[in-house]
């Protein structure tokens, strides 16, 4: 019972520190700020997409994006006029789901002896990566949580299917290039149960919420995947100019987050000599997960995708490795990677102040997204840079533009291109048409290739000539005969009536490919 009292306190001790290392390394990103605008249409009325009854889905993580907006709901109720509300909602959020995350970690899946709970706390609190990404308002701690809990039933004896592939579905919900991570374990687990076929239809059930989702998002916005997926893997740059990029993104976090590699590789080399193939199979997963990064070429966010992973290796470590001597060796490694390195989390935020050549960004562009935005003092701590949101401000008005479920678009009062779309389109209210030239949000430009200049993550579009006077005016004025036929097409889906039975033939010719021989014309007439 006393044994009990101390791990215990142990664990408190050990989740405090990780909260407080998160807490004080609060930041939203830009990227995170374009859910927000989402959640305000969203509940404003104005449905699902970015800009408003233009039903393009800009976000990639439904799930989180839903945990948000009810987050936000219940905090209208009580605060309506709370100023930056998403900004601390979403930090709040973020924080408690992550120390829930790391908490689960140690009483559910590391061993009950005060090194290794102390070596699994070190390793995700002296990854600046981890760090970084236990907030930064996207999804990554509730990918860390479902992960937790999907260990966690994975590790029992006999692991229940039903409840592994409602977490899996979970996952996907949440990201659906996630599945990657525990789709051999799933696997493994269904491969070694009793009654094969009845476990599979277990499985089937289990994911009912993914089936679901997909089936909303054919019928609401006509395809099965996000228009991210169209704009960040329908570029026409080459495969190895990809894969090279994807390298580049894991040399970075080997120079700036080594203990991120130093784990991973430490729980394939632990595993290597004491075989457990059930965590083999969910190191598997690790491996399949890091070359799906390395083919779409990484991000620009430095770690943003190999968080989960290291949770993972830090999860199989905690379970499996425990010899004294390798513990004691890991934790002195863990020491001298995470303490001497100038990123680590426990002062790297000053950095920028102290060293004004310290670098944000390396020669890939992949930056320190953190980093950068502590580097300003106006911004400070908590970079609270957002405005106050348009719900209140511009109701009225768009109602008044927009109202019935048989509107006329009549064009927008203003259209607008950014770069980074987060900020500038959240505070610009809804009757603003934003255009990002890297198309996360505009549904033709993501099916144009990208140009030959390109940012690790996005790939800037040029825009067709006539396409802004075409949403300004409401009217097709897109000069090329081939991409007017096209986005002629493409309105039927995003801003047609829903349930209109040739919106139901378009959705079904446009995700079979009938209409991408428009889009190879005007391709090749462009390149000529």
């Amino acid at each position: 019972m006393k044994q009990v009292k101390e791990n215990s306190l142990i664990i408190y001790a050990l989740v405090a520190f990780y909260g407080l290392l998160v807490l004080r390394s609060a930041w939203v990103s830009d990227d995170a700020i374009i859910t927000f605008r989402v959640v305000e249409n969203f509940l404003a009325g104005y449905g699902l997409g970015y800009n408003p009854f233009v039903r393009v889905q800009a976000f990639t993580h439904p799930l989180w994006m839903f945990c948000i907006s009810f987050a936000y709901w219940v905090e209208r109720l009580f605060i309506p006029s709370m100023p930056n509300a998403l900004f601390y909602i979403t930090s709040l959020l973020s924080v408690l789901i992550s120390v829930l995350a790391v908490y689960f970690l140690l009483t559910r899946i590391s061993k009950p002896n005060m090194l290794s709970l102390v070596l699994s706390t070190l390793t995700l609190s002296l990854s600046t990566s981890f760090i970084d990404y236990s907030t930064s308002g996207l999804e990554n701690p509730l990918t860390h949580l479902l992960l937790v809990l999907f260990i966690v039933i994975y590790f029992a004896e006999s692991p229940n299917l039903l409840l592994l592939s409602f977490v899996s579905s979970l996952i996907m919900l949440n990201r659906i290039d996630a599945f990657a991570l525990v789709a051999p374990a799933l696997l493994y687990a269904w491969w070694m149960s009793p009654l094969r076929k009845n476990n599979l239809i277990k499985i089937m059930i289990g994911f009912i919420p993914i089936v679901l989702w997909e089936l909303f998002s054919l019928i609401y916005f006509g395809f099965l995947v996000p228009n991210t997926a169209f704009a960040k893997l329908s570029t026409g740059i080459s495969d190895g100019a990809l894969i090279l990029q994807g390298f580049d993104y894991l040399l970075n976090s080997i120079n700036w987050d080594p203990i991120l590699f130093f784990t991973v590789g430490l729980a394939g080399v632990t595993l290597y000599f004491e075989k457990n193939w059930k965590q083999i199979f969910l190191f598997a997963g690790i491996l399949l997960y890091v070359a799906y990064v390395v083919k779409i070429g990484g991000d620009f966010m430095a770690g943003r995708f190999l968080t989960a992973p290291l949770l993972i290796a830090t999860a199989i470590l905690s379970s499996q490795l425990v010899g004294k001597r390798m513990q004691l060796a890991n934790f002195g490694i863990l020491v001298l990677l995470g303490v001497f390195s100038l990123r680590s989390p426990l002062w790297s935020s000053n950095m920028v102040l102290y060293l004004p050549e310290y670098p944000i960004s390396d020669r890939n562009d992949v930056s320190d997204q953190r980093l950068h935005y502590f580097g300003n003092e106006r911004k400070g701590q908590f970079n609270s840079f957002i405005e106050n949101g348009f719900r209140d401000v511009e109701d009225e008005k768009l109602g008044s533009r927009f109202a019935g479920s048989e509107w006329q678009f009549t064009g927008y009062q203003q259209v607008s291109i950014a770069d980074a779309l987060g900020k500038p389109g959240y505070g610009k209210g809804p009757n603003v048409y934003m255009i990002d030239n890297y198309a996360l949000s505009d549904p033709i430009l993501a099916r144009l290739p990208a140009i030959s200049y390109w940012y690790p993550g996005h790939f800037r579009r040029e825009i067709p000539e006539g396409y802004i006077e075409t949403l300004e005016s409401g009217e097709n004025q897109i000069a090329d005969s081939n991409l007017a036929l096209y986005y002629s097409k493409l309105q039927v889906l995003i801003t047609g009536p829903i349930w209109d039975w040739n919106r139901i033939t378009e959705i079904w010719k446009f995700n079979t490919g009938q209409y991408d021989y428009l889009l190879d014309l005007y391709n090749t007439e462009m390149s000529n």
